[in-house]
């Protein structure tokens, strides 16, 4: 079977931009009513989102596992919700995207096909994806993310920046910041767009901002103590969702840990110099976009060439594990980590050789 599913994700891959124009050319002739009035623009854009749903599919399909594919699609309904598409425009999505392959694809390979869409096209009919907001009233800090968040929409960066300014003068814990604050808020404005409630800007705004305002908390977070122990730290190639991965170098920084981050699309060959000059105890990599999957194991194992004798322990995290935990392990990884904090509690296990 997944030699199969290889096959039908090398030949999507391949097939890519006639399966994406064969696929909107039968929407548009189905629903005109939908998708003429955004002219040729609006075709143009379909073709690159259509090209983006075969990419998770081709994951899915390389992984064996149609929760990839189903939770994207579940993601996607959400936002043709947030853009008042009519709930139809999904669903013949689907249905078109299913029929094109079947024309290009043998039955064997079809029919595995059609389970995947019929598995994304179940789990929008019969599951509730509502998300409620990811600031709330039983977390810490709550009202200085609410706030922070609300000043960042408005444009009012340098409000933003005075508020967590003053709690750090207050006392309150730079990594109880990172964690309920610049994390929650991040979390929240992607979840805003997502409904149509946030403009692109808003989000790039909010982004900037935050990263500068992470930046004003250096003195304090490079002033920990040093333990002797090294970081390298970077997004796989491609990957370009850098907040996560610099809010985990900030968090081995303030536990001593003398750190090298890199940030966002760092090649393989970069990223094996960096081990080469540095020699650092772990490498801290991060992917939020499943279809980086396999550029991470190519990583993955690129460092395990080159790093014979084993010194450097590997870490994964970010949006494209999450929904297989155990995914590490066949990506030939060290650990998974959730969050910086895990992140920092994991790296001083594998590095004392402990037990996970």
């Amino acid at each position: 079977m997944q030699g199969t599913n290889t096959e039908i994700a090398r030949i999507i891959h391949e097939k890519m931009e006639l399966l994406s124009e064969a696929t909107v050319s039968r929407q548009y002739e189905l629903q005109p009513e939908i998708w003429e009035p955004y002219g040729d623009k609006g075709r143009e854009l379909s073709l690159r989102d259509s090209n983006h749903h075969f990419r998770y599919l081709i994951e899915a399909l390389t992984e064996s596992d149609p929760t990839i594919f189903a939770n994207y699609i579940a993601w996607l309904k959400q936002l043709f919700e947030g853009l008042k598409f009519p709930p139809e425009a999904l669903t013949k999505m689907l249905e078109c995207t299913k029929d094109v392959l079947r024309e290009q694809l043998s039955q064997e390979m079809s029919s595995i096909t059609d389970e995947y869409l019929d598995a994304a096209a179940s789990r929008i009919e019969h599951e509730s994806l509502s998300q409620s907001s990811f600031i709330t009233e039983d977390l810490p800090l709550h009202d200085l993310a609410a706030r922070y968040l609300d000043a960042l929409l408005r444009g009012e960066r340098h409000l933003a920046s005075s508020m967590i300014l003053e709690e750090v003068e207050k006392g309150v814990s730079i990594k109880d910041i990172y964690i309920y604050v610049f994390q929650r808020s991040q979390y929240e404005i992607g979840r805003l767009w997502h409904l149509n409630r946030a403009s692109v800007a808003q989000e790039h705004y909010c982004s900037a901002a935050t990263q500068l305002i992470m930046s004003q908390l250096y003195p304090h977070i490079f002033s920990s103590e040093k333990n002797g122990r090294r970081l390298v730290a970077a997004c796989v190639g491609g990957e370009l969702h850098e907040i996560g991965i610099r809010m985990v170098a900030d968090f081995f920084e303030m536990e001593g840990w003398d750190t090298y981050y890199m940030g966002a699309n760092t090649p393989t060959s970069t990223i094996i110099e960096a081990l080469e000059s540095h020699q650092p105890d772990v490498l801290a990599i991060s992917a939020s976009m499943p279809f980086h999957r396999k550029a991470l194991k190519g990583l993955i194992t690129t460092v395990r060439d080159h790093d014979t004798d084993g010194k450097v322990k590997i870490l994964v995290g970010g949006y494209a594990l999450r929904s297989s935990p155990d995914l590490w392990i066949k990506l030939g990884a060290d650990g998974f980590a959730e969050d910086a904090q895990q992140a920092v509690s994991l790296a001083g296990q594998i590095v004392t050789g402990a037990s996970l």
